[in-house]
């Protein structure tokens, strides 16, 4: 007798059984913990660009390792930035850059893992599968890590200087492993045709990946937009240099499909040169046509998100490239993922920049946008959670009456039916500790790196949800 795999079976009860009538509130029903220290057995070591301070930081966090050379001994599993369903109750989960910054992820491999989170089970998640990003025909026109005699060469700007290609590159060259030197993926959808697309931020580019991780086309630029990463800003000139107008790890932080695929909706996470700091714009790409629309659509913030900063910008030499810029305000608020409800409602997580820190974290909320309410361009918005304060009166996250996610990056959220999301963090391994500061009496330690935390929350409310957008739902 076939049976049903243990996550089916958590997700059909959740169908079934609706909230109490006189429990108006969300509620958490399941969680799954992967630990921080997770890696890809027999995998290349990472973290050899780790600068000083960056190791001293994850000494701090309980991960140590040498003061030179490869800092981890494989590759770390980390957080998700993204995740989408995958078969039989597992999960698509995507990794992003590594270790937050171009300069110092050249060796962490691109992957997307499949993941099942095995509800509630002690013994925690499984990783099932996973498939590293190449670029083995060379869509890629610029000059990667893993192939660095070819291609354009990368902007003269200080972080953009190539490192040898470390092991991370793999024995067959002509694969062209992608690391997180060459992108920053952020946000993921899953095709009806099996191919994923991907929200990359050091362009902004959206990039198609094949099942097995192969580049299918080269990287789509946004329109009018670029970051200080982009590969092709060109910064020469003097005061006629090209200037970039997204802050850097600012782009579209959030990606979503609609139910029937065609068309995906890109959400940047920091406020574009000349717009008003809290709105966000999100762009609207035919996948037809391989062409974004024409205008974009606007997300107004809570408060203020980050702007680019010009100058903290210097050349291979240390020299300013735009000395006549001032540093703007750093704005307290980012989102973390933008996924569809429906072919006209959206989900999108807003929070502010602090993980568990001495200033402990106020505000990590998930808000339903709705596409047809927009006016003049403002998408209708709707708090829907506030992942601070989760009621878990069946004590399933361990963490009181009221379950948190005190995290600086809470990443990924899905609809898992009508009624219930899926909620994921990125853990920036090695360097973050939201759970370890408040689970010490005077929020001062000891520190330890942070583990990838995903939880399943039954709504208050159902939502006029798209089933293709489920767990087996189609796709």
């Amino acid at each position: 007798m076939r049976r049903t795999p243990a996550p089916l079976l958590l997700l059909a009860a959740l169908a079934a059984t609706p909230a109490p009538a006189a429990e108006p509130h969300a509620r958490l029903v399941a969680r799954s913990v992967l630990p921080a220290s997770a890696s890809r057995a027999g995998s290349p070591a990472s973290g050899a660009f780790l600068s000083a301070a960056e190791r001293a930081t994850a000494a701090a966090n309980g991960v140590r390792g040498p003061a030179e050379g490869a800092y981890l001994s494989a590759q770390p599993v980390q957080g998700f930035s993204s995740m989408v369903p995958a078969a039989l109750g597992s999960w698509w989960a995507l990794a992003d850059n590594g270790f937050a910054w171009r300069p110092n992820s050249a060796d962490f491999q691109l992957a997307v893992y499949r993941v099942d989170p095995r509800w509630n089970d002690p013994a925690g998640p499984r990783v099932e599968e996973t498939v590293l990003l190449r670029d083995p025909d060379r869509k890629v026109p610029w000059t990667i890590v893993c192939d660095p005699g070819r291609g354009a060469a990368l902007p003269a700007f200080s972080f953009n200087a190539l490192p040898p290609p470390p092991a991370a590159c793999g024995a067959s060259p002509s694969q062209r492993l992608l690391t997180g030197f060459d992108f920053d993926p952020e946000s993921f959808v899953l095709a009806p045709d099996g191919t994923f697309w991907v929200s990359e931020e050091f362009g902004p580019f959206l990039l198609h990946v094949a099942p097995d991780g192969r580049l299918l086309e080269p990287p789509v630029p946004f329109p009018g937009v670029k970051s200080p990463q982009n590969p092709t800003l060109a910064i020469s000139g003097g005061a006629r240099a090209e200037r970039p107008d997204l802050a850097a790890s600012r782009g579209p932080e959030g990606l979503a499909i609609s139910p029937d695929g065609t068309r995906l909706w890109a959400l940047l996470e920091g406020a574009v040169s000349g717009d008003d700091p809290r709105d966000l714009r999100i762009y609207v790409f035919d996948v037809a046509k391989r062409a974004f629309e024409p205008s974009f659509l606007r997300l107004r913030l809570e408060m203020p998100s980050q702007t680019v900063n010009l100058a903290a910008l210097v050349d291979a030499g240390g020299a300013r490239v735009y000395p006549d810029a001032s540093a703007p305000p750093a704005g307290p608020v980012s989102i973390g993922e933008l996924k569809a409800v429906s072919d006209r409602q959206l989900l999108v997580i807003e929070r502010d920049n602090h993980g568990d820190e001495a200033t402990a974290p106020r505000f990590k909320k998930v808000y339903l946008l709705d596409l047809a309410a927009a006016r003049d361009g403002y998408v209708g918005k709707t708090l829907l959670l506030d992942l601070l304060a989760i009621p878990d009166p069946d004590g399933v996250g361990g963490d009181g009456d009221f379950f948190r996610l005190p995290f600086y990056t809470i990443e990924s959220v899905h609809v898992v039916d009508r009624q219930t999301l899926l909620v994921a963090s990125d853990n920036n391994y090695p360097f973050s500790n939201g759970r370890a500061r408040s689970r010490s009496g005077d929020r001062k330690g000891p520190f330890s790196a942070d583990s990838t935390e995903m939880i399943l929350v039954r709504l208050g409310r159902s939502l006029d949800a798209d089933p293709r957008l489920f767990p087996g739902g189609g796709r």
